[in-house]
């Protein structure tokens, strides 16, 4: 995480300050709540049996209400192609992950908070919970079956012939998702990050080095150039959040419709 001034600073809690990521994850989870709660309270009350049409049809008002229900098609779409028609028992947690990862991607350009997912121990703890969470849905799904993925669902001779050689390259594949999941979130929302945060302090630098050779005219030049120019570095930065978010949420969606998927004959 970049360092300089983050707002919980000012509770001077030595725990919160040596820890930005912790920090930044709560700072996320409570943004998150109460982003749920004020969709709660604006989302109109529906009676299914009585409700005329027009009750069910989003206001045409771009708000928090039609954010909310945009990304939750976007993930339900997705979920739905990518998992299977029995996406719906998963889609909670995928849209949680999905508006979790997104946010905390987006916290980092905010001034003065941070990103939790711009440090490893969070993402990978992430990585961690999407990699127990998808093999216990095999195995509630599956039972003891599950382990045939392991195998390369062979029988008979080839099984006994080439299931240990796949059970071990199998194991190994499995072993690393969490790694490569956590690793390649990490990276890039650091590097992010850190290129955002060079190249303003080169604008800062230009900008002051403008002001002390022209004076007014160069302060003028040099606070229009630091007002103007990061805004395709954040346009930027704000698609790799985005990008990011959907890749870890995708490559859950693959990992959960892989341990499910049954084998059709």
């Amino acid at each position: 995480m970049a360092e300089g001034f983050k707002w919980w600073d000012l509770l001077h809690n030595e725990f919160l300050t040596h820890n930005g990521h912790i920090s930044a994850g709560l700072v996320g989870a409570s943004v998150l709540v109460a982003g749920g709660a004020a969709y709660a309270i604006s989302a109109p009350r529906v009676n299914l049996k009585t409700a005329q049409d027009e009750a069910f049809i989003p206001s045409s008002r771009f708000g928090l209400r039609n954010t909310w229900e945009l990304i939750g098609e976007f993930v339900q779409g997705t979920a739905r192609d990518i998992v299977g028609s029995h996406y719906h028992k998963y889609y909670p947690l995928l849209l949680f992950i999905f508006t979790w990862t997104l946010l905390n991607n987006l916290l980092g350009s905010v001034p003065g908070l941070g990103s939790s997912t711009d440090n490893i121990n969070t993402t990978l703890a992430m990585g961690l919970s999407v990699f127990f969470y998808y093999n216990f849905m095999g195995f509630k799904e599956h039972g003891f079956r599950y382990l045939e993925q392991f195998t390369g669902h062979l029988h008979g001779l080839l099984l006994l012939l080439l299931g240990p050689v796949m059970f071990v390259i199998e194991t190994i594949s499995h072993m690393i998702r969490p790694l490569t999941l956590s690793i390649r979130l990490r990276t890039n929302i650091f590097a992010d990050h850190q290129v955002h945060g060079t190249i303003m302090g080169m604008l800062g630098e230009l900008a002051h080095g403008l002001s002390e050779k022209f004076g007014t005219v160069g302060h003028v030049l040099g606070f229009t150039i630091e007002a103007i120019a990061p805004v395709p570095i954040l346009l930027l930065g704000l698609l790799v959040c985005v990008i990011q978010a959907f890749v870890f949420t995708l490559l859950t969606m693959i990992y959960i419709g892989l341990a499910t998927a049954h084998e059709e004959h």
